[in-house]
């Protein structure tokens, strides 16, 4: 009699625990699964962050590759300030209110040199297109 209930205890319990085997078999390969796409897109993610650029390494690269105009950098560091000056008064839109084809491109003009006041190279060249184009004198 002890025999046989031994036996049909192991026999139950080998049935309850391949149920469990074959239920649970399935939940793990999920969460596998689950864990390998999220490696694959944190791998991802740090190469593509690698890769890309920010914009301080774009600046030094593009410096780094094109010519350095060091007359302007002088010109700039001394003779802009007035050249700037003369500019804006000369080229302000409210000096040309009655025409409104110059008002216009004195606006433009205007804001291309509160763009570029500090590059005294542009400066003379904006200088040079009021003049064509507002006919200043300066």
């Amino acid at each position: 009699m002890i025999e046989t209930v031994a036996a049909d205890t192991i026999s139950i319990a080998n049935q309850v625990i391949s149920k469990t085997d074959n239920e649970t078999i399935s939940f793990p390969n999920l969460w596998m699964w689950i864990a390998i796409i999220e490696f694959i897109l944190i791998i991802s993610l740090i190469f593509f962050r690698r890769k890309s650029e920010s914009a301080r390494e774009q600046f030094k690269r593009e410096a780094k590759a094109g010519e350095i105009d060091f007359g302007n950098i002088i010109n700039s560091s001394f003779h802009v300030k007035p050249l700037y000056d003369e500019l804006k008064v000369k080229c302000h839109p409210d000096r040309f209110s009655s025409d409104i084809e110059k008002n216009q491109v004195a606006l433009e003009l205007f804001q291309e040199i509160t763009k570029n006041k500090t590059n005294y190279k542009k400066l003379i060249e904006l200088k040079e297109l009021a003049k064509q184009k507002l006919n200043i004198n300066f």
